[in-house]
């Protein structure tokens, strides 16, 4: 369907409304961001040790189109799926970008980086760490899409042998004296990564982070203080299998201690959640993901996160 410019920024403030950015961005910088009258930021984007799940959720944001995103409100220097440079001239492009754009353009690094193994993921033959350390040290700020950059993530999972790093965890072993924003979700909720990019766009810095570095608009509350159960919770009416009503917190449930946003904005154009679909948080947005047992039965102590004494 073709939409006129109009229409197109109307459907891009709605976007901005549903991830609480209305507060700081108006309609009117939209249209000065899409005129070429508020600079736009730039934005490099790398991928470590990833599944690009991160990159699919963030190219299949519903509301509005990518591409007016990734043109009409940044200037996107280079992404490995959707940018047309390939062989020498990504490297000539990334080469100038931390030489030229110095201090001015934000880092976004998808999957984690492994550091023990450096082969194991490569770009035109040097080490993604390479890569890693030098565009994240010319960056104004970065961003870790996804749990494995945040957090490390599957990626990190007992046996992994590739020493792999968590965006935060690499910036302080290179001492690089950067910001870094965690965005954990497996995959990354796209709204999350437009709130950052519009904040930056109006002033110039990063939004307010908690302990663990993600944005406190989606982080301050952990799934289970939002959840459609926490009555039967407090009633201690608890489900005894998947599907059945009732708080799933002898399930296995991670909402507990999972800080995220899902009970307000969830997966695939707010379509679902885990808990939505009747199932268990798994708790995707949290330092602990994943879990060594991640399906289970009830009163599997196993399984059970040792939450307070109180809640059961």
């Amino acid at each position: 369907m073709s939409l006129t410019r109009r229409e197109a920024l109307k459907k891009m403030f709605n976007v901005v409304v549903a991830v609480g950015a209305a507060n700081f961005i108006s309609f009117d910088d939209l249209l000065a961001l899409d005129s070429g009258k508020m600079i736009k930021p730039n934005v490099v984007w790398l991928h470590g040790s990833s599944c690009s799940g991160c990159s699919c959720s963030f190219l299949n944001i519903e509301d509005v189109s990518v591409v007016d995103i990734l043109t009409k409100f940044t200037n996107l220097i280079y992404h490995p799926d959707v940018s047309l440079a390939t062989g020498h001239h990504v490297v000539d492009l990334l080469d100038k970008t931390a030489k030229d754009l110095k201090g001015n353009y934000l880092f976004v690094a998808e999957g984690s980086i492994p550091v023990k193994m450096p082969h194991a993921c490569l770009m035109a033959d040097r080490p993604m760490m390479d890569w890693m350390e030098q565009m994240a040290g010319n960056a104004t700020a970065c961003v870790a899409a996804g749990t494995c950059a945040a957090f490390g993530g599957v990626t990190t999972m007992e046996g992994m042998v590739t020493g792999s790093m968590s965006l935060s965890s690499f910036v302080k072993y290179k001492n690089l004296n950067k910001p870094v924003i965690n965005l954990p979700n497996c995959p990354m909720k796209p709204e999350h990564l437009v709130y950052v990019i519009f904040h930056y766009a109006k002033f110039k810095t990063i939004p307010k982070l908690d302990a663990e570095g993600r944005p406190i608009r989606f982080f301050a509350q952990t799934v289970h203080e939002r959840c459609m159960y926490y009555s039967e919770f407090q009633e201690k009416n608890f489900a005894k299998k998947i599907g059945e009503n009732g708080c799933m917190l002898k399930l296995g449930c991670q909402g507990p201690v999972t800080k995220n946003d899902c009970m307000v904005i969830g997966h695939n154009n707010n379509t679902n959640t885990c808990i939505k679909a009747g199932h268990p948080c798994i708790g995707c947005a949290s330092e602990h993901f994943p879990r060594q047992i991640m399906l289970h039965t009830y009163n599997d102590k196993r399984a059970i996160v040792k939450f307070k004494s109180s809640y059961l």
